[in-house]
């Protein structure tokens, strides 16, 4: 399942990719950006693909942030229920102990 997830979004991915590239080669005229402090003047084209490049690498940096917590969150998940398993052991070990106890005071009387 997983993987056909995958499959889908890189289709979708290289499909949008080609959208932009035919909309950045169709606008090659020169534009002006101002920068605040200075104005640039460049084709279109590279300014399309420029900021196509920096929206996929903030993708790639907030996606691998996310990937991350999950991947914490399992490892803590993985580490609870072995403390919970500790604990259920610890128990049943004082429940075994309590019943010898018990048995052993009935016997004596």
């Amino acid at each position: 399942m997983n993987n056909k997830k995958r499959q889908w979004r890189f289709v979708i991915g290289l499909i949008i990719v080609l959208v932009v590239v035919i909309f950045a080669i169709l606008n090659i005229d020169p534009v002006t950006v101002n920068f605040g402090f200075t104005k640039v003047k460049l084709p279109l084209i590279l300014l399309i693909i420029v900021t196509l490049l920096l929206g996929a690498l903030v993708t790639v940096l907030l996606a691998n942030n996310t990937n991350s917590k999950k991947k914490d969150d399992q490892k803590l998940s993985r580490s609870a229920k072995k403390e919970l398993s500790n604990v259920k052991i610890s128990d049943d070990n004082q429940i075994a102990d309590a019943l010898k106890d018990n048995q052993t005071k009935s016997k004596q009387n």
